[in-house]
């Protein structure tokens, strides 16, 4: 019988990595870092260069540093295009992911790895992650979409069974991700996923990007995770100070929310009135789902939103396992 260990669902975002895993013991873990990775090279710091081991890999020849490590030693968020799957420092950040599950819960011989990629990227680009994931993951590998993901969390419990309160193939429902390089759409019909109505847009990025422009203008030079993290906080810390960027926070924040309204509606509004709900997730939930509930009622925001694509990755490879075992008792 499949259990909770046998299956991690990895999410590879272009501003963190989330990692949906169990211990041995059946305990639910939940792995964060900063989705940046560089090269690495020589620390002076006894304490910071044992530190820095934990968080570096060897992409081929080259080792890399990966996470918080990342961070502190002057990397930044990368990512912001469309190829980013085939680059090293993706592949960096899932060797680190990995490294990470083996060193804090050790890695299950034989797990299943599922992963994810963008709604608009998902057919041209699944086949070529599972790929380049097999370099770093001898074991099962799945790829599915992204908001196919928050969705398959609502429907299943931990161990992939199907949720007492939910019905996958009677009810109806949207799914908006909103992540930091884009937004994903999908429209799950009874059980069956509607093409046309699923799509993506893009993500809070553009929040950041305007507000680094906004404080520009008004002299303060901001890099892109500070305004990431001031996106909620509402605060930029300048010589010592923590100034209220709140009016510019407001302003950024409505080109991301206009453009997700914008392209939601295009895409689910023959259906929406019809649908049992819909599920907002992703990082940028907390910004989105008022406005979004606003004109659609029925709009709930995901358990635990930034980690709802890993966890619901991690549970329908359960409910996969689960599925193989019956069939093979039934044979």
């Amino acid at each position: 019988m499949p259990t909770a260990n046998n299956v991690i669902g990895l999410d590879i975002g272009h501003s963190a990595v989330k990692i949906a895993c169990y211990t041995q013991d059946e305990k639910e873990r939940q792995i964060l870092f900063p989705s940046i990775a560089v090269p690495a090279f020589t620390i002076s710091d006894d304490g910071e260069a044992r530190r820095a081991a934990r968080e570096t890999v060897m992409v081929g020849s080259r080792p890399y540093f990966f996470g918080e490590t990342a961070r502190t030693q002057g990397g930044t968020s990368q990512g912001l295009s469309e190829d980013w799957v085939d680059t090293p420092e993706h592949m960096a950040l899932l060797k680190g992911a990995l490294k990470c599950v083996q060193d804090e819960v050790g890695l299950p011989e034989n797990a299943m790895l599922v992963m994810g990629l963008p709604t608009h990227l998902f057919s041209r680009q699944r086949d070529r992650l599972k790929q380049l994931a097999g370099e770093a993951y001898k074991g099962e590998i799945k790829v599915v979409p992204q908001p196919f993901a928050p969705f398959q969390m609502m429907m299943l419990d931990r161990l992939g069974n199907p949720s007492p309160v939910r019905s996958m193939m009677e009810e109806s429902w949207g799914v908006i991700e909103v992540g930091y390089y884009s937004t994903d759409f999908m429209l799950m019909q009874r059980g069956r996923w509607v093409e046309k109505a699923s799509g993506s847009c893009a993500g809070v990025r553009v929040a950041a990007d305007h507000l680094a422009r906004m404080l520009a203008e008004k002299g303060l030079t901001v890099d892109l995770p500070e305004c990431e993290e001031a996106l909620q906080t509402r605060r930029i810390l300048d010589f010592g100070r923590k100034t209220d960027v709140g009016h510019e926070v407001d302003q950024s924040v409505a080109l991301v929310v206009t453009e997700v309204i914008d392209t939601a509606t295009r895409l689910m509004e023959p259906y929406v009135r019809k649908l049992d709900g819909v599920l907002v997730a992703g990082g940028g939930a907390p910004i989105v789902h008022p406005r979004i509930q606003e004109k659609w009622p029925h709009a709930h925001m995901a358990n635990k939103p930034r980690l709802a694509v890993a966890e619901g990755m991690r549970r329908f490879g359960m409910a996969l396992l689960r599925a193989r075992e019956l069939q093979g008792v039934s044979v």
